[in-house]
């Protein structure tokens, strides 16, 4: 076997190692005979070894894979929202605008009344069937129209209750719907009546404190005449002392001691043709030159005034009042007549009497002037019997007539003549008079 030649170990490791076959064998390769073509056997390839790589990387990826898939199945929505399908809003078609509603027709006949003083009714008529109500407007005589009310439709009348007395107002209506107001009404006036007056307070009586002894004199007119309080009789005459006062006698003295003359009351008078009796501590103010005016002071707050009115047509006192006082309520009205048979009227007040006199009347006023009670009733009514008018007769009317209005009774204590009305009641029962004993035979 032909040696071999050690290769360098100089040479460089990654050179590969160059095999040369030897001359000698080279020769007889080449004298070697091909015999016949032989098909070739092909010799059997070497199976390579087999790898465990691709079996693991397999699992592997098939591991990877089945794990991906469970992630993505369990977080499909997340990953994988679904479409929602916008569902498609087709737009309305615009309607053509309806045509607009007509206008009411206008109320007519509207109407406007008043009687009493509280509310006016208005009235008129329905003259429309598309309204959805109505206006109702007012106006002062000379003001604008404003809104009072509306009013539902199909309305066909209306109570203003807003209005004030004796006020005139102008009123106007329409009727409405959603296009519009109708023309005006027509327009209608009413005027609101004036309240009535009010009746007139009657003046309260005095309690029985005021006249301790109710002998029929205050305990005030017991001061102005020196009686007793506290002793109905004071002089023991059998009479009481308020029947002797108002009858023109002297309380304190035995009778037929008179109070002219005494010097418990005076005399005043007025040119004009009158005179009277007072009590001495009351005086005579404001006197006209004439005497048809005066006024008496109390001194206690209130006052008389005397008054001599005309009378030229020369009616009776009745009418005459009347036409002064037009809406009193004529059932207050009462008669009066004076101890000098002097007949006339008691005003509604109750505190103003007339008589008539010629051509004139004489007045005569209990004014109060804001006392709570009439201290001097006793003393006015004394005042006026008292009275003189010149050119009238004077005729004795005597005590106890049951004629002469507020005379305290002669005896029974509490007791007063109450006056007749000049227009008695036709229903319902009178008030009843007290009987009173006839005055003694000297009464003047």
């Amino acid at each position: 076997m032909p040696e071999v030649q050690p290769t360098s170990t100089n040479a460089p490791a990654s050179e590969p190692e160059i095999v040369v076959i030897p001359d000698k064998f080279y020769g007889a390769a080449l004298k070697a005979k091909i015999p016949d073509a032989v098909p070739p056997v092909a010799a059997p390839l070497e199976q390579p070894k087999k790898s465990h790589a691709l079996p693991i990387i397999l699992a592997v990826v098939i591991l990877l894979l089945g794990a991906g898939g469970v992630f993505v199945y369990l977080n499909r929505d997340l990953l994988f929202p679904p479409v929602v399908q916008q569902p498609i809003v087709q737009q309305p078609e615009t309607p053509e605008p309806p045509a607009p509603e007509p206008l009411p027709t206008a109320p007519s006949d509207l109407t406007a009344t008043s009687t009493n003083p509280q509310s006016a009714s208005i009235a008129w008529i329905d003259s429309a069937s598309n309204e959805n109500g109505f206006r109702l407007e007012r106006a002062d005589e000379q003001g604008i129209f404003q809104g009072v009310t509306s009013l539902p439709p199909n309305s066909t009348s209306f109570i203003d209750s807003s209005v004030q007395p004796g006020k005139s107002y102008r009123y106007r209506i329409f009727a409405l719907n959603q296009t519009g107001d109708s023309p005006a009404s027509n327009e209608a006036s009413a005027t609101v009546p004036n309240l009535p007056p009010p009746p007139p307070e009657q003046p309260k009586l005095p309690p029985a404190g005021l006249d301790s002894d109710s002998d029929g004199l205050t305990d005030l007119e017991e001061v102005l005449f020196g009686t007793d309080s506290h002793n109905p009789d004071t002089d023991g005459d059998g009479f009481l002392d308020g029947n002797e006062v108002y009858n023109l006698y002297n309380p304190f003295g035995k009778a037929p001691a008179k109070l002219e003359g005494s010097d418990l009351v005076k005399s005043i008078s007025g040119s004009i043709g009158w005179n009277m009796l007072i009590p001495k501590s009351w005086n005579m103010t404001g006197a006209s030159a004439d005497g048809s005016q005066a006024t008496v002071d109390t001194g206690h707050g209130e006052t008389f005034k005397l008054v001599v009115e005309d009378n030229p047509n020369n009616q009776g006192v009745l009418a005459w009042y009347l036409s002064r006082h037009p809406d009193v309520n004529e059932s207050l009205i009462l008669k009066y007549r004076s101890k000098h048979g002097y007949d006339g009227i008691i005003g509604v007040d109750m505190l103003t009497t007339y008589i008539p006199w010629g051509n004139k009347i004489f007045t005569f006023t209990y004014d109060l002037d804001g006392q709570t009670f009439i201290n001097f009733r006793t003393t006015y009514y004394m005042m006026l019997n008292s009275l003189v008018l010149s050119g009238l007769p004077v005729i004795n009317v005597p005590a106890g007539s049951a004629s002469l209005p507020f005379e305290p009774s002669a005896t029974s204590t509490g007791q007063v003549n109450l006056p007749e009305a000049v227009f008695p009641q036709t229903t319902g029962t009178a008030p009843e008079t007290p009987t009173q004993p006839a005055q003694e035979s000297t009464t003047p």
